[in-house]
C-alpha cells in the first residue's frame, strides 16, 4: 500500500515537471514580447517545481553549478557594496532587478533535456513574430488588440533599439549555424533561410547603430565556429559576402541606415578631435573618457552601488568647461533609478572597481569554459556570449528587463540540467 502511494506520488511529480516544460516553451515565446505572461508563467512553473519533490537535492545540484555561482557572486557584490552607498534608492532598485538571477536555479532544475530544442524553438518563434510585427509597422499596419510596448518606428515590443537588435543578432547567428550544419528537410531549411534573411533585413531598418555592428559580429562568430568544427573554410568568403553585401544594400536602400552610419563616423571624429560630447555618439565617448579617469582613482573597490552617476557628474563639472557637454552628459545619465553610463563595463567598474568588473566578466568566462556535450547548444552559448559581451561595451544588459531575462534564460538553457538523460530513462 505504501509503495503504491509512493509510486503515485512520483508519477504526479513527473507530470508536474512535464507540465512545467510545456509551459516553458510558451514562456520562451513571450520572453522577447510581453513581460506580463512571462511573470505569470514563471509563477506557475515555480509552483510546479515546489510540488515536484526532492527540493533539497535539486537545489544542491543547482548551487554546485559554476555558472550559477558566477551569477550569484555578481548579485552578492551588489548587496555588499550597498553598505557604503549614498544612493540607496538606486542601489535597492538595481538589487531588485538582479533578483531575476534566482530564476536560473529553477530553470536548470525544471528543464528536461528532451525539451531543450523545443524551448529554443519557442524563443526563436517569439523573435520571428516580433519581426513580422516590425515589418507591418514599417507599412503603418497595426494588428488589432495587439499591445505595442516598444520604442521607435519599427520596434514593436522592446524598450530600446539596442535590445531588439541584440536578440535579432542572436537569432540570426543561431539560424545561420543551423542552415550550414544541420541536415534538414528542404522545406525546413527554406524556412530557416527565410527567417535568417528577415532577421538580417530587420536589423537594417531599425535605428540601432550597435545593431549594424552586431550583424557582422554574429556572422563572423558563427563562421569561426563552423571552420573550427567542420573545416568548411569556404564559409569565410561566404560570410564576407553576406556582411559586405548586407552593408552595401542597406547603405543604398535604407535612409535610416545611411543617416545613422554617416552620423556615427562624423560624431566620433568630432568627439575625438574637438571633444564634442553633446551628440549621441559623442556622449558615449565622453562617458568612456571621464569614466576611465574616475576608475583610475577608485581602481580596487569603486564608489559603491548606485553612487557612480553622482561621482561622474561631479568630475565632469570640475574638468569640462563646455556647458553643452555638461548638459548633454547630465541628460544622458539621468533616468531615475535607471541612471547609467550606457555601458556594463563602465557601470560595474565605477561602482565596484576592478573587483566588480572581474566578477562581471567571470560570468562570461564560466559560460565559455562550461563543458557541454551537445555541440549545437554550445555554439548557441558562444553566440550569445560574444553578442552580449559586445553589447556590454557600449550598452546595458542587466538593467534592461527583457534583455537581462533573455540572458539568464539562454544561459540556463545551455547548462547541465537536473533532468538529464540518466534521470529521464528512469521516468
Amino acid at each position: 500500500m505504501i509503495k503504491k502511494i509512493l509510486d503515485l506520488k512520483v508519477k504526479y511529480q513527473e507530470k508536474y515537471i512535464l507540465a512545467a516544460n510545456y509551459l516553458l516553451i510558451v514562456y520562451a515565446f513571450f520572453l522577447p514580447i510581453y513581460a506580463k505572461p512571462v511573470k505569470t508563467i514563471f509563477g506557475i512553473v515555480l509552483v510546479l517545481f515546489l510540488l515536484s519533490g526532492n527540493i533539497k537535492e535539486k537545489l544542491l545540484f543547482a548551487f554546485k553549478d559554476k555558472v550559477v555561482q558566477a551569477f550569484l557572486l555578481f548579485l552578492i557584490v551588489h548587496i555588499v557594496w550597498i553598505l557604503g552607498s549614498e544612493n540607496t534608492e538606486v542601489a535597492i532598485f538595481k538589487l531588485k532587478e538582479l533578483k531575476y538571477i534566482l530564476y536560473m536555479i529553477v530553470f536548470i532544475i525544471v528543464i528536461r533535456k528532451d525539451f531543450i530544442y523545443k524551448i529554443l524553438t519557442g524563443f526563436l518563434l517569439g523573435i520571428f513574430f516580433s519581426e513580422i510585427v516590425s515589418y507591418l509597422m514599417l507599412f503603418d499596419i497595426r494588428i488589432p488588440y495587439l499591445i505595442y510596448t516598444g520604442y521607435g518606428v519599427n520596434v514593436p515590443f522592446m524598450a530600446t533599439f539596442t535590445q531588439y537588435s541584440t536578440v535579432l543578432s542572436i537569432s540570426l547567428g543561431i539560424l545561420l549555424y543551423g542552415i550550414v550544419t544541420k541536415k534538414q528537410k528542404l522545406w525546413l531549411k527554406a524556412i530557416y533561410i527565410l527567417f535568417f534573411i528577415s532577421a538580417s533585413s530587420n536589423i537594417f531598418i531599425i535605428q540601432s547603430k550597435l545593431g549594424y555592428g552586431l550583424y557582422a559580429i554574429s556572422i563572423l562568430t558563427v563562421t569561426a565556429m563552423i571552420m573550427i568544427k567542420y573545416k568548411k573554410y569556404y564559409m569565410l568568403p561566404v560570410s564576407l559576402v553576406l556582411i559586405l553585401g548586407g552593408y552595401i544594400i542597406a547603405y543604398n536602400t535604407s535612409s535610416v541606415f545611411n543617416k545613422r552610419l554617416n552620423g556615427f563616423f562624423n560624431q566620433t571624429e568630432a568627439a575625438i578631435e574637438k571633444k564634442n560630447y553633446h551628440t549621441p555618439t559623442g556622449v558615449r565617448v565622453g562617458f568612456n573618457v571621464y569614466g576611465y579617469e574616475i576608475i583610475k582613482e577608485n581602481i580596487v573597490f569603486g564608489v559603491g552601488t548606485g553612487d557612480h552617476i553622482d561621482e561622474f557628474m561631479n568630475y565632469v563639472k570640475e574638468h569640462d568647461k563646455d556647458r553643452k557637454n555638461i548638459r548633454s552628459l547630465h541628460k544622458n545619465t539621468r533616468n531615475g533609478v535607471y541612471a547609467s553610463l550606457h555601458s556594463e563595463f563602465l557601470d560595474n567598474a565605477l561602482q565596484f572597481g576592478i573587483i566588480g568588473l572581474l566578477v562581471f566578466l567571470n560570468i562570461f568566462y564560466q559560460l565559455l569554459r562550461y563543458p557541454y556535450e551537445d555541440h549545437y547548444m554550445k555554439v548557441v552559448q558562444i553566440i550569445f556570449i560574444v553578442i552580449l559581451l559586445s553589447v556590454s561595451s557600449v550598452s546595458l544588459v542587466f538593467l534592461y528587463a527583457k534583455l537581462k531575462n533573455i540572458f539568464i534564460f539562454l544561459s540556463a538553457l545551455t547548462l547541465m540540467h537536473y533532468h538529464n538523460e540518466k534521470r529521464l530513462k528512469l521516468l
